[in-house]
């Protein structure tokens, strides 16, 4: 992975700066564009920061509730979320991790999927993950709009035919509405719009799995926060 976007100094003081306004709860698109056009950051590197950088509090609150130990707990899965996640990396896009302690990317797939068999080695590598770490069972929603997202679920259907591993995919309009529903497991997504409207316990998924799978070093955006420029 390239992380030179990252490691110059431009970016590492744009980086303080944005963390320093949202400690101070400046609204976060003004912010980015603030940063962003002082800086002369490129698309990813805004990304970044907007995917990257939340306020110290809302970090912790979202630390303190990470998990890894998944073994017979029943697992609410944002799909497409958790796969995109991976496939980026698997594309070779920027992937970090942000101040809260979660995996995300800088890719922009928006639902398109361009290489199919990449995709689908994606769900391979999940249930892999999932085969040895044994949940007790996995809800996995995907947003229905998204295209061939019938395709994606029967695949996803017959990978749990596969691994003899309980659970289900279904196709819903919105996988944030069924995850902020449900009290009574574990949820698996890096989008804060659900995590900060639950209280249950976070699996960063993507992470696990990259770090199992590929013993990849990923970048946390806290390092350069917390470095001192000369």
């Amino acid at each position: 992975m390239n992380n030179d976007l990252l490691n110059n100094e431009n970016f590492i003081r744009a980086a303080i700066d944005y963390s320093y306004l949202q400690d101070r709860n400046y609204p976060q698109k003004g912010t980015l564009k603030l940063v962003g056009d002082r800086y002369k950051l490129s698309g990813d590197q805004r990304t970044v920061l907007y995917r990257g950088i939340s306020s110290a509090v809302s970090s912790d609150n979202r630390k303190i509730r990470l998990t890894t130990d998944i073994k017979d707990k029943i697992l609410f899965i944002d799909g497409y979320n958790v796969l995109f996640t991976i496939l980026n990396y698997r594309l070779g896009r920027l992937v970090f991790i942000s101040t809260d302690g979660i995996m995300r990317d800088a890719g922009s797939l928006h639902g398109k999927i361009r290489n199919d068999e990449i995709f689908y080695d994606c769900i391979s590598l999940l249930f892999d993950y999932f085969n040895v770490k044994n949940p007790a069972y996995l809800n996995i929603f995907l947003d229905s709009p998204v295209s061939h997202s019938a395709k994606h679920k029967s695949n996803i259907d017959k990978a749990f035919e596969q691994y003899s591993i309980k659970g289900s995919c279904q196709l819903v309009k919105s996988p944030d509405y069924e995850i902020k529903q449900n009290s009574d497991g574990i949820i698996c997504t890096s989008d804060t719009a659900i995590i900060d409207r639950t209280n249950n316990k976070i699996a960063d998924i993507p992470r696990a799995v990259l770090e199992k799978k590929f013993k990849y070093k990923l970048f946390k955006i806290e390092d350069i926060i917390n470095s001192e420029i000369a």
